[in-house]
């Protein structure tokens, strides 16, 4: 049934921008509004396509609402996953799932919302680049941003935190912990591409977050980008870059486990992961120095070469691995947030 002209109210991000929250900036497309999470000007610093097509992917991007709305009419489009992973939105009432909706290629549906003043959020694809041609709300009056849920918090790391292999957008672990610990998230997770680019402390500074994650080691790993002489420097340098753009409590977690594969086969630069795990945690501990702000977590404290079951390729968690990953990483970054008790007189 047709609404009254008077009731539509759309929630486009040109139309209502303090509503939308994890990209970056926004461009205009012949598909619609499209997210970025990382700036232009800092990929052109960058210069990698595959880093240019993650940042289209809108892991974590999502809309913010509260409105007495009763239907919502959406239309996406959603391009090729790389990795071949299916895209859906998730649709959030007063922190429920109410919806999963798969999309694939340029889809429109309507969703039907409680009709009573209720806080309403809408995650976009976490796996595929995806462009927003209508958010439309009917059967309310009023539409406004809602309110922050709280301390504002970015994670930046490899496939591991996009989280491909989670069901929806909000059970990657990221979007887990965050609705645990009631945090603004920003998801720089990006499949294949955390190499410790400098540009991308510029976007994790610019979140203005106040915590910061970031899961070092897992492609540095799979590429061979740097060996046992260039990885040092190259991770105390970018951990002190954002140091100089944040004063926040910074996290370093380390890889997660692996099968043998990784942890014991050495790859092109001639290290294995145990060895990549331990120079983190060495540079880590020689910034902890000097750093109160600054944690270490050992990612095989997360999943364990014990939990290999929670890794369907011995690599990349299960649906499951993720729904452990974030019940274990919630408590330890909520105290790595609330920083270093003060010294008692």
């Amino acid at each position: 049934m047709p609404h009254p002209a008077a009731t539509r109210l759309s929630a486009l991000p040109s139309d209502l921008p303090q509503a939308w929250h994890g990209a970056a900036t926004w461009t205009t497309t012949p598909e619609g509004q499209q997210p970025w999470r990382v700036r232009q000007e800092h990929l052109a610093q960058i210069m990698s396509e595959g880093m240019d097509l993650l940042s289209r992917v809108p892991n974590g991007v999502r809309l913010e609402v509260d409105t007495a709305a009763s239907t919502l009419e959406l239309t996406l489009t959603s391009g090729l996953d790389p990795a071949g992973f299916p895209a859906c939105a998730d649709l959030v009432v007063d922190g429920a799932l109410l919806h999963t909706v798969p999309i694939d290629g340029r889809t429109t549906v309507h969703l039907e919302l409680p009709g009573e003043q209720a806080r309403v959020e809408l995650w976009l694809p976490h796996t595929a680049p995806t462009s927003v041609q209508e958010v439309t709300f009917h059967g309310a009056a009023r539409l406004e941003p809602a309110p922050p849920r709280g301390p504002r918090w970015a994670v930046y790391g490899s496939s591991i935190t996009q989280c491909n292999q989670a069901e929806s957008p909000t059970r990657t672990w990221p979007a887990l912990v965050a609705a645990e610990n009631s945090w603004e998230l920003t998801a720089l997770g990006m499949s294949g591409q955390c190499h410790l680019d400098p540009p991308l402390a510029q976007t994790l500074g610019a979140a203005r977050p106040d915590l910061v994650t970031m899961c070092l080691g897992a492609n540095v790993y799979g590429a061979g980008t740097f060996n046992a002489r260039s990885l040092p420097p190259a991770v105390i340098g970018f951990i002190s870059q954002l140091r100089r753009l944040v004063d926040a409590p910074i996290v370093v977690m380390s890889p997660t486990a692996a099968g043998p594969h990784r942890e014991e086969q050495k790859n092109a630069a001639g290290l294995d992961q145990r060895e990549i795990r331990a120079i983190i945690h060495r540079c880590v501990r020689s910034l902890q120095e000097h750093d109160p702000l600054l944690t270490l977590i050992d990612g095989t404290e997360i999943i364990s070469t014990a939990e290999l079951d929670l890794l369907g390729d011995l690599l990349h968690p299960t649906a499951e691995g993720y729904r452990v990953m974030a019940g274990r990483l919630a408590p330890r970054l909520a105290e790595a947030a609330r920083g270093p008790e003060p010294l008692q007189a």
